[in-house]
């Protein structure tokens, strides 16, 4: 950028040198003579200037203008040894350097050079220069080496003087420092403009104050969030906040606001803005942001199918072989072993799966599901295996990512394992064993770090024997082995899902479901072939009927007007003469009958919610107590 950078000379001879030292160096940079406060003045004739050079006094007041870094012109070594040596020549024996501390460096110094005594002075400002020779008067200095200021006082007490100025090498030393100055200040405007260029596309509030407690840097999103609050008031507002916060996010109400707050305080190195520090940033996130943004990665993980729904506490059951099966499955989300589930169609088995994932130390990792089934035939190594570039017809041109590659760190789930085509299952097996894969066309092999869960509603030793499954497989596969009872076998979870499903399609909490002693007759006495997956399906129909829960439009969606038909596990059939136009009376006595030849007295009570005492009554009262 033109006149980046401006030279103030103190004098013709500095000018001159100056010009010169540019002109060699094929450099654009204007030389100013003008010292002090001239110096400042000239500066509005240089509005793209970044950089001064000056000397003594003059540097000092250049530094207190605004945004302008500054090179001091210095006076070397040699400089100061030849006017000594000059004044040693006009037979001095006291000789005092004088000048500004950033022209002769900070140290005090007292040495000799033969017989003669020398010391180093270097001073604040104009007073402490004239204050310094008339004390090194006293002191018998009989020769001055310095400034211009230096030698002028000097010469009022009738001392020998020399001046001490810069030499070529000098200031074109001075040109060199400046120019790295320059190249630093630009490095850093870009820094900071890519800072800002973050900022202001970034969800949090983001607030630098500097050393006067005012906002020195901050972002579109805090300037929305401490709306409409004045700057000036900012760091009153937040200064509570921020002495008790710290780098761990915490929760604060601000304008009627829950925003997640955080306080950076800077040590060591202090953000600088213009000529002012920073030792606090501010760093706020309004919760509305956070929860988009945590919707935004679970659709995203979703759409991957990457990511666990389901745990442990979303698994509802009353009934004792359930509490074990849940047990047992947390027992094994401990383990890195294989797990096999077994268990009819809708009893849940992905839900046990993600479960188990998400109790295990792989729960922040990726969680892949597949069925099995429903992989393209033909295609069923590649899908799982992945394959190379060009591997074969219409394959993607950059090769593509095998399941159990997308599955790297955390879990896959095979449901429907059986149906993994045989000439498959051996590559299959290899993966399990070695927990390696090897992409289709490929020859490098994948090392993968997995935990493998496998689901079936078959079992899987007939199909083995029918040479349907590999025995090998079949035997590395189930290691843990965790089998989910049908709903048939757990009557009393079936009530607390129901409610649960009820509540969730009708909006409501589940103490406010209520129903008739009927329907929970009707539920109890049905086998539900289809498992937990039925019941909810038939729960969803049955909140369209509206929030009354009617034991007609049970029955109607149960079995449309005819025969409730349970299956028994013997495969068997036990009908249920329930029909729309039925007593009550008669509904419970059918109702109780079933239950007495499934279950014991103390069972059957616990079923249906009442005491064995109340059971006893109802027994005698519907002629069933023989």
């Amino acid at each position: 950028m033109k006149d980046s950078i401006v030279f103030f000379a103190p004098n013709s001879r500095i000018a001159a040198l100056a010009t010169n030292a540019i002109s060699q160096m094929n450099l654009s940079i204007p030389v100013e003579e003008a010292i002090d406060y001239e110096a400042v003045e000239l500066l509005h004739k240089y509005p793209s200037c970044k950089v001064a050079i000056g000397r003594s006094g003059t540097a000092d007041l250049l530094r207190g203008v605004k945004g302008l870094s500054v090179v001091d012109i210095t006076a070397s070594y040699y400089e100061i040894q030849r006017g000594i040596s000059n004044l040693i020549e006009k037979r001095c024996k006291n000789i005092s350097v004088i000048s500004q501390y950033n022209f002769i460096g900070l140290t005090h110094a007292e040495f000799n050079v033969g017989n003669v005594k020398v010391t180093l002075n270097p001073c604040k400002n104009t007073e402490d220069i004239i204050s310094t020779v008339e004390r090194r008067v006293d002191s018998g200095t009989d020769g001055v080496l310095g400034c211009v200021l230096a030698i002028e006082t000097a010469k009022s007490h009738n001392l020998i003087v020399e001046p001490l100025e810069s030499d070529f090498f000098s200031i074109k030393k001075v040109i060199l420092q400046a120019l790295e100055m320059l190249e630093y200040l630009n490095v850093s405007q870009k820094n900071f403009e890519c800072m800002e260029t973050v900022l202001d596309n970034i969800d949090e509030g983001v607030i630098f104050f500097d050393s006067d407690n005012k906002p020195a840097i901050y972002n579109e999103s805090a300037l929305k969030l401490m709306q409409p609050e004045s700057k000036e008031q900012w760091f009153h507002i937040l200064e509570d906040y921020m002495n008790r916060a710290n780098n761990v996010p915490r929760v604060v109400n601000l304008n009627q606001n829950k925003v997640l707050f955080r306080s950076i305080p800077l040590s060591g190195n202090k953000f600088i803005s213009g000529n002012k520090t920073s030792s606090n940033v501010v760093i706020m996130q309004d919760s509305t942001a956070i929860e988009e943004n945590a919707k935004n990665i679970k659709i995203s993980s979703y759409e991957k199918g990457l990511f666990a729904r389901r745990s442990f506490k979303d698994i509802r059951f009353e009934s004792l072989v359930m509490e074990d099966a849940v047990a047992l499955a947390k027992r094994f989300s401990n383990s890195d072993s294989t797990v096999m589930l077994f268990g009819e169609t809708g009893v849940g088995k992905e839900g046990f799966a993600q479960s188990i994932h998400n109790n295990s130390p792989r729960a922040k990792k990726p969680f892949v599901s597949v069925n099995c089934a429903s992989l393209p035939q033909g295609l069923v190594a590649s899908e799982l295996f992945g394959y190379a570039e060009g591997a074969f017809t219409g394959a993607r041109s950059s090769g593509k990512k095998g399941l159990f590659e997308l599955a790297q760190g955390g879990t896959i789930f095979l449901d429907e394992i059986t149906e993994i085509p045989l000439e498959v299952q051996s590559q299959f097996l290899r993966v399990i064993q070695e927990r390696e894969v090897m992409r289709i066309g490929d020859d490098r092999i994948i090392p993968l770090d997995i935990r493998i869960i496998c689901a079936s509603n078959k079992k899987i030793l007939p199909l083995c024997e029918q040479g349907k499954f590999r025995y090998d497989l079949y035997y590395r596969l189930n290691v843990l082995q965790l089998t989910i009872p049908p709903l048939r076998e757990r009557s009393m979870d079936v009530l607390v899902l129901f409610k649960a499903f009820m509540a969730e399609f009708l909006h409501k909490n589940e103490e406010d479901i209520e129903f008739e002693d009927s329907i929970r007759s009707v539920l109890l006495a049905y086998s539900w072939p289809g498992n937990v997956r039925e019941l909810r399906n038939f729960a969803e129909a049955l909140s369209f009927y509206g929030d009354e829960i009617k034991v007609s439009n049970v029955l109607n969606i149960l079995n449309h007007d005819k025969e409730v038909v349970s299956a028994g596990s013997d495969g068997g059939q036990q009908v249920l003469n329930f029909k729309d136009d039925m007593p009550l009376a008669e509904i419970e006595k059918e109702y109780y009958r079933y239950m007495l030849e499934r279950h014991s007295n103390a069972e059957v009570a616990k079923l249906a919610g009442i005491s064995r005492t109340s059971l006893w009554r109802k027994l005698k009262t519907l002629g069933l107590s023989d």
